[in-house]
């Protein structure tokens, strides 16, 4: 692909100067910030009763297992102020959320079934 004579490039930085002094964000000096030594996991197994299918519990096999700030129903969907933390689900229903940060969340999940 040819660049045309037409175009002019601009450099906008100079070159011989360091892009980045230090960390460029400032949220990890904050304290809301979890460091990792105050970080845990949360795991767990998860089962589903479909009672159209069968009535009893089942694995819930590749569900999406989320933690999410507690609110109203639904609004872990569009609020957005705080963390969340999702996983998948191996086949037997198993999870494991890591690097969570110290808090009070709502367990999550999404499940496709299909009779």
């Amino acid at each position: 692909m040819a660049i045309s004579d037409d175009i002019e490039a601009v450099l906008l930085v100079n070159p011989k100067e360091p892009q980045f002094k230090g960390e460029p964000y400032s949220f990890p000096e904050s304290p809301d910030f979890h460091k990792v030594g105050q970080r845990g996991s949360v795991t767990g197994r998860l089962f589903v009763r479909y009672r159209y299918m069968i009535r009893q519990d089942m694995a819930a096999g590749l569900a999406y297992v989320g933690l999410a700030s507690p609110g109203q129903p639904g609004s872990w969907a569009t609020e957005s102020k705080n963390y969340q933390f999702w996983t998948r689900a191996t086949p037997c229903g198993s999870f494991s959320i890591g690097n969570v940060g110290a808090g009070v969340y709502n367990l999550l999940n999404y499940l496709a079934v299909y009779p």
